[in-house]
């Protein structure tokens, strides 16, 4: 489980909700869920988007049962869920 109160945490709860094994999202739709903007970084490097990272932000869609398939210059996103790979 992601550490409560994370400002990730509408995305945890977004993927959560969903029905789908693969869903893809626009920066600007997961800025939307978020309400506020990802980091520049989000957007430079494949890294960010990492599930194996430590970070704040992977464990939003890892513990939601996804991975993360940006394509950074398309600034998109499909998220795929482990079993649907």
């Amino acid at each position: 489980m992601i550490a409560r109160g994370s400002k990730y945490d509408p995305l945890h709860k977004f993927l959560k909700s969903t029905d789908s094994n693969r869903l893809a999202m626009t920066f600007l739709e997961i800025e939307e869920v978020l309400r506020f903007s990802l980091p520049v970084s989000a957007s430079k490097y494949m890294a960010w988007w990492d599930g194996a990272s430590q970070h704040t932000q992977a464990y939003s869609w890892t513990n939601a049962g996804f991975k993360a398939k940006p394509i950074l210059s398309e600034k998109k996103v499909e998220f795929v869920k482990y079993e649907a790979e």
